[in-house]
């Protein structure tokens, strides 16, 4: 009995020996996991370090674009405050040149309220600040949006800028040297000789700046068709084959920006038909040049 008693002792040992093995390799392998997932860990808060600094970056140039759109738009504004006295100043010499297509036909403008003669001369001088101010206006626009854009478009962005001032004021011309004395004319001729016409100096007045802001926009059309020729958005081949379609739109816009006659249609769906042939024609150029740079 003594003998089977001491040969079941080392065996006991043997198995104890081996589960504290095991458990020293367990404790062994779960030390060395420890280091990974710190690793992991650290990996992760580096991350959401970078994520949360990304993101405050953001946030700081977001704040910074409304910082610098506020303070323009305080000097805008300014000057505005500014320049309108000023026009107000001169606002009977421009009233007089504005009214002289309608006087020189031999009628009078009527004003039909104690402040009409007074609110005529703000919004003329209204007006000519603001067309005063609009390089100024498309410049600051320019240097808000300048900071995004790449060094090699910014010359091209001043030259367009440049171009699109000058096309405006060239709409403004046409408008007011051409299109509104013979609008003038062509609408008086259609008032029976027996009756008078009564027409009121604020509603020319609105008419003709309308008229002058309405060909200013339209001849930015050119410089709309290059910008977006160059995104890619449009093609010389997508203008061409509407053209149909641009040419029963032109006459509908003419039709509900002049009185209900032919010719006086025609004096403005003439032009922009014109210059919608001309933003073809740029199309067709800077696709041209694209293909040339490659």
């Amino acid at each position: 009995m003594k003998k089977t008693d001491d040969k079941k002792v080392p065996v006991r040992k043997k198995s104890v020996s081996k589960k504290k093995s095991k458990v020293e390799e367990k404790n062994i392998v779960e030390t060395d996991n420890y280091p990974s997932d710190n690793s992991s860990s650290i990996d992760n808060s580096k991350n959401i370090i970078e994520m949360n600094n990304s993101s405050s970056i953001n946030s700081k140039e977001i704040i910074g674009y409304i910082d610098r759109f506020r303070y323009k738009i305080l000097i805008t504004l300014l000057l505005f405050i500014i320049l309108t006295p000023l026009a107000f100043y001169f606002s009977g010499l421009l009233l007089s040149y504005i009214n002289k297509p309608y006087i020189v036909t031999g009628n009078k403008l009527n004003i039909f309220t104690l402040m009409g003669g007074f609110m005529l001369r703000f919004k003329v001088s209204a007006a000519t600040t603001l067309l005063l101010l609009t390089p100024l206006i498309i410049y600051q626009i320019w240097s808000i949006a300048s900071d995004s854009v790449q060094k090699s478009s910014k010359m091209f962005s001043r030259v367009i800028i440049i171009i699109a001032v000058i096309l405006f004021y060239a709409g403004v011309a046409v408008a007011l040297f051409i299109l509104l004395p013979l609008m003038v004319e062509i609408m008086l001729s259609f008032n029976p000789g027996d009756m008078l016409s009564t027409v009121g100096a604020d509603s020319y007045l609105s008419f003709s700046l309308l008229l002058c802001l309405s060909m200013g926009i339209i001849f930015e059309i050119p410089i709309i068709v290059l910008v977006l020729t160059r995104m890619g958005i449009i093609t010389p081949e997508m203008l061409s084959s509407k053209r149909r379609y641009a040419i029963v739109i032109i006459w509908i816009i003419a039709a509900i920006a002049t009185p209900p006659d032919v010719l006086s249609q025609a004096i403005v769906a003439i032009p922009l038909m014109i210059i919608f042939e001309i933003s073809i024609l740029i199309s067709k150029y800077v696709v041209y040049r694209k293909k040339i740079n490659g």
